[in-house]
């Protein structure tokens, strides 16, 4: 793992904009592309991956969720009541769209389909407490892609003008989950750094050469694993021990950041080996690792 220079860690710095200079502060998702664009996405960081099984797995999720959003309910209600019916309609198109022949998973499918509403919001308490049992592990996949459905066509249906957002603002301002990322992008918003929500995916702008955890800047460091692209870095905290992924657009064309960030595990076991605590996770993770 490498850190970078000082001189390279000022130039980033240098590259923010002022909250006010933000050409879009928050970004609100379109759920009728984001899912299908993250399955291909899945299927190209696969190829010759350690963990190629697992991201095809959850690429044909993201089959199963482009099928679902592309005939919305006439109503968006509230995402926290509404995703059990999203997540029966979702086991109904993963069995349409992928061959189910491992046999955890197809023992996974029987079980949601055999639970009623109160043990689903029972496992899903317990899924964002982290407090999953070992039953619960193998059905939490299913029930995190039908989450994000229902969360994400629900931030779709707001005005990104209606939501107030601080230039360092810690968790997701529609469902107020830490986020999974930070994409540092290019062309119109070059050098700006985007906080990704992996839940209803909105990314909201957060001021570069801050920790997100905390807010200090003045024991950052940038690490990332020297003989990959360097698209994925960590970046660590001294002052509270935690860390951010970050991913490069410019290094990672076409990334989506929950894909990406599946992709450089890596990085996260490295810098966890250093004692850094992620700040936020992937919630395809809570298996896939």
């Amino acid at each position: 793992m490498s850190s970078l220079s000082p001189e390279t860690a000022a130039a980033m710095a240098e590259a923010q904009l002022v909250p006010g200079q933000s050409p879009s502060p928050l970004r609100l998702p379109d759920p009728a592309c984001l899912f299908g664009q993250r399955a291909l996405r899945l299927r190209e960081l696969a190829k010759d991956h350690g963990l190629a099984a697992w991201l095809e797995f959850v690429a044909g999720l993201g089959d199963a969720q482009h099928k679902l959003s592309q005939n919305p309910p006439a109503l968006v209600d509230n995402p926290d009541q509404r995703w059990p019916a999203d997540l029966a309609a979702l086991l109904v198109a993963y069995k349409q769209v992928a061959t189910v022949t491992n046999s955890a998973v197809a023992e996974a499918i029987g079980i949601l389909e055999r639970s009623d509403g109160e043990a689903l919001q029972a496992l899903a308490r317990r899924l964002d407490a982290d407090q999953a049992l070992a039953g619960d592990l193998p059905l939490a996949p299913f029930v995190v892609a039908a989450q994000q459905v229902a969360w994400t066509r629900y931030a779709a249906s707001l005005r990104a003008t209606d939501i107030q957002v601080g230039a360092k603002a810690q968790q997701c301002p529609v469902c107020s989950h830490p986020p999974v990322t930070g994409v540092i992008h290019v062309g119109s918003d070059s050098g700006l750094r985007y906080l990704h929500c992996g839940h209803c995916h909105t990314a909201w702008h957060h001021v570069r050469a801050s920790c997100v955890a905390c807010g200090e800047g003045s024991e950052l460091s940038y690490r990332y694993i020297e003989d990959q692209s360097g698209a994925a870095r960590a970046e660590t905290c001294d002052h509270c021990k935690s860390y951010t992924k970050l991913l490069l657009a410019e290094k990672a064309p076409g990334l989506d950041p929950v894909a990406d960030d599946l992709a450089s595990l890596a990085v996260d076991l490295l810098v966890g080996d250093e004692g850094y605590q992620r700040v936020g996770i992937n919630p395809f993770l809570i298996q896939g690792a």
